[in-house]
């Protein structure tokens, strides 16, 4: 079974290099997608060996994983993980999602799965986020029918290659976080959660990406 690391990125040559090299020890391949940076970010990964998407223009993390996703899938992995870029996401975790994909479609790595959590100050954003996310892909009953995931928002995940496939993506930027999660929910693709801890200094979801996030997944959900 093959396996690929998409690791979308901008301006973060602080901690690329870091997180290149520990990711490769769980992956047959690791795909880095520059979004426009303009520090030396695109020159640590290149000088790893990595393999390196660059568009030369700031899009969005959306559309940088949507590029790494064809990649991968162009390239023929079986077994897609996300990470970010910015060292919140430990890729010692990444044996995890590779034994829980074995069960599922989709794996998130949930920040407030049993005792792992994330900072406090990030808990009430991503709540009213998670919130509207839940009920746009699975409706009120989803909490009813066990369909409600405790961390939509994620960036650590892991899917499968027919998961990907069966995916319309079209978020350019953190929209595309929901995003999956409905076109999950939409094509009837099992999820399952595992927890993950992340770094301290992770920003979290602000009221602006959250209602631009939100708005996105309604329109999706309504066709407007």
């Amino acid at each position: 079974m093959s396996t690929a690391a998409v690791i979308p990125g901008y301006n973060e040559e602080e901690s690329i290099g870091f997180v290149i090299k520990e990711t490769e020890k769980y992956v047959d391949e690791v795909i880095y997608v520059d979004d426009g940076s303009t520090d030396g970010t695109v020159k640590i990964a290149e000088d790893l060996g990595t393999t390196v998407i660059t568009y030369g223009q700031n899009v969005g993390k959306g559309y940088a994983l949507r590029v790494g996703f064809q990649a991968a899938l162009n390239k023929k992995h079986d077994i897609v993980v996300t990470l970010d870029s910015d060292g919140q996401h430990d890729p010692a975790y990444i044996p995890n999602f590779l034994q829980a994909i074995k069960k599922a479609d989709m794996v998130l790595g949930s920040r407030y799965a049993g005792r792992h959590y994330t900072v406090p100050r990030n808990v009430l954003g991503n709540f009213g986020l998670n919130f509207i996310t839940n009920i746009l892909s699975y409706g009120p009953q989803g909490f009813f029918r066990g369909q409600w995931l405790k961390d939509t928002q994620t960036g650590f995940r892991a899917f499968t290659r027919e998961a990907l496939q069966k995916m319309n993506l079209e978020a350019n930027e953190y929209a595309i976080e929901s995003e999956m999660i409905y076109e999950a929910a939409k094509n009837k693709l099992k999820i399952v959660e595992i927890p993950v801890r992340v770094a301290i200094r992770v920003r979290g979801v602000g009221i602006t990406d959250g209602i631009k996030n939100g708005l996105h997944v309604f329109k999706r959900r309504f066709n407007l």
